[in-house]
């Protein structure tokens, strides 16, 4: 029920972001997500980025689960660029942008996980 909800609340946040038509006007919001699979975030974080994917197919192995709270008012390139961090320190997937339209998504597993 928790993951439903906060799925739904990110969902929602989601949207406000998207509407946003100006990237740099801060928007208050907030994102919680405790030990949440790569898998349910990286939908949402693809959906605020307006970005497609390119996504390596270890990525949907990876079973290190992801927490990070981001509150207040934020730009949404600043929210993503914490949403990438805590994608590279918490599971070892990297997020690198290739060109104007699409980021390729990665899974390196040399990288020191933190939890």
């Amino acid at each position: 029920m928790r993951r439903i909800l906060t799925l739904l609340l990110a969902s929602l946040l989601v949207a406000l972001y998207s509407s946003s038509a100006d990237d740099t006007k801060p928007v208050s919001s907030i994102i919680d997500f405790k030990n949440a699979p790569p898998s349910m975030i990286l939908p949402i974080y693809e959906k605020m980025s307006g970005l497609e994917f390119v996504v390596d197919s270890r990525v949907k192995t990876v079973s290190s689960q992801i927490s990070f709270r981001i509150e207040g008012a934020l730009p949404k390139e600043e929210v993503l660029k914490q949403m990438r961090e805590a994608f590279l320190k918490q599971a070892g997937i990297v997020i690198t942008r290739l060109d104007d339209k699409r980021e390729s998504v990665t899974f390196n597993d040399a990288l020191p996980i933190k939890r």
